[in-house]
């Protein structure tokens, strides 16, 4: 097979069902929030980084 070559192939509605019980799609324990992702607090963080940054600077509390 060269580089960038896709194959294809095709199930029949027999070998898709066999391979969804087979391997079936079991949910995660627990959802993930939209609180917990990386951006939730990304304005805090900026202020934080501000403050901190003009602290470095110029000794200001």
């Amino acid at each position: 097979m060269a580089l960038g070559e896709v194959t294809e192939w095709k199930m029949t509605e027999e070998e898709r069902l066999a391979y969804i019980a087979k391997h079936p799609i079991r949910p995660t324990k627990k959802a993930v929030k939209k609180a917990n992702s990386a951006f939730a607090n990304i304005r805090d963080d900026y202020n934080w980084r501000g403050k901190k940054g003009a602290e470095a600077r110029w000794g200001t509390k």
